[in-house]
């Protein structure tokens, strides 16, 4: 079972010296993965007493309806109840998959920096800071890190293409400069 931890930032004494370089290239599962994560807004409880809470005024309503058939608008909220479970249940599904889709066509081959001063970024290109927005994280499961920036970027490094000393100075840079959450 998977926890979520979010880390306390890491002491500057603890920063590794050097950046790190990774060329790599991500497959489809891994990119499914990193925005399959990034695409719930809102922590697991919350979703879990959304849907209870949907699913409860659904049912309410469908039994309020069933007694008196007349009052029709109860079964246009049990719609509307049923349509955002669906939203809420399936639109991280579709997220995640056209994200995945995306980085399959643009051939999935990449070359990041991440850098102890708390920046990220492709080479040839301006570094992002990693605290880019109030939306800013990090998730790291058993396969990969994903570093979320800011709401436009999105950076998946595969934990397979890195020795342990680079997990370990991957993991002093994110939780030093963001929010950092392990699903380890």
């Amino acid at each position: 079972m998977n926890r979520r931890n979010q880390q306390p930032k890491t002491p500057i004494s603890e920063m590794p010296s050097a950046a790190c370089r990774f060329d790599y290239r991500l497959s489809y599962d891994e990119a499914y993965e990193a925005f399959y994560l990034l695409s719930f807004k809102w922590d697991r409880r919350f979703r879990l007493f959304a849907g209870l809470g949907l699913s409860v005024i659904a049912i309410v309503l469908m039994v309020l309806f069933a007694m008196d058939n007349r009052k029709i608008h109860y079964f246009f909220i049990v719609i509307l109840c049923v349509l955002l479970l669906f939203y809420l249940v399936y639109m991280p599904i579709v997220k995640a998959r056209r994200g995945a889709r995306s980085v399959a066509r643009a051939d999935g081959t990449f070359r990041v920096v991440l850098s102890p001063e708390g920046t990220v970024g492709i080479p040839g290109q301006e570094p992002q800071e990693l605290a880019g927005d109030k939306d800013a994280r990090a998730i790291e499961t058993s396969d990969i890190f994903v570093i979320r920036p800011d709401s436009a970027s999105t950076f998946c490094l595969p934990k397979r293409i890195m020795k342990p000393e680079e997990m370990k100075d991957v993991r002093a840079i994110l939780s030093g400069h963001m929010k950092y959450i392990s699903m380890v």
